[in-house]
């Protein structure tokens, strides 16, 4: 079940207070529009209504797919997620995420059928390559998968435009050989899996 609450805002442009709304947690399932609205990056756009003021609110979620067998906490940097549970989630594939956009990519990634640590590893290998061909830092999000490839967008600090690339899907699979490899196993608890466990983990596998 989506839960929703409602909390007051004041407009850093014009100083007024209005009502925001907020989804302290949402089920997929239930509620696949607001699936929707995250997925089309609009779920945090607020708008204020007295000077037009535009930016990005996003606050403590959690998100819960049933269907997926998988429950994301968003927990903004500096917030403290005021979101309960759902229980009975130790079946459930658990991760926690920072802001609106690796939310996105999660549930991507779980969607697909894709081991995240492994789609990690993936975006390690793309982003190295890329870096020495671009200057600037670069950050990448998984964007979709097919039976053949894995398709990412890159985001180049200096460039407004995401610049698009593809991997087969058989580097996703050595990826996740390598993960075999280490043993590695997906925390029980709400885990943070991104670039620095893809690093820590290449730098363990380099080791043996």
């Amino acid at each position: 079940m989506s839960t929703k609450i409602q909390k007051d805002i004041v407009c850093p442009a014009c100083g007024q207070t209005q009502k925001l709304e907020m989804y302290t947690s949402v089920n997929a399932e239930e509620n696949p529009e607001l699936r929707r609205d995250i997925l089309h990056e609009s779920m945090f756009d607020w708008e204020c209504l007295h000077c037009g003021y535009t930016a990005q609110m996003a606050y403590p979620m959690i998100y819960h797919d049933p269907m997926n067998a998988f429950m994301i906490c968003l927990r903004p940097s500096g917030a403290v997620s005021g979101a309960e549970p759902i229980p009975a989630v130790r079946a459930l594939k658990k991760r926690s995420v920072k802001n609106p956009q690796e939310l996105k990519e999660k549930i991507l990634i779980f969607e697909a059928g894709l081991d995240d640590a492994a789609v990690e590893l993936v975006k390690n290998a793309i982003v190295t390559v890329v870096r020495k061909n671009l200057d600037g830092n670069v950050h990448a999000y998984f964007c979709a998968a097919t039976e053949e490839e894995l398709r990412f967008a890159l985001f180049v600090k200096g460039r407004q435009e995401p610049v698009y690339q593809t991997t087969k899907m058989a580097v996703y699979r050595q990826s996740q050989e390598v993960l075999r490899t280490l043993d590695y196993k997906s925390p029980d608890d709400f885990a943070v899996v991104n670039s620095k466990l893809a690093q820590s983990l290449l730098d363990e596998y380099k080791s043996i």
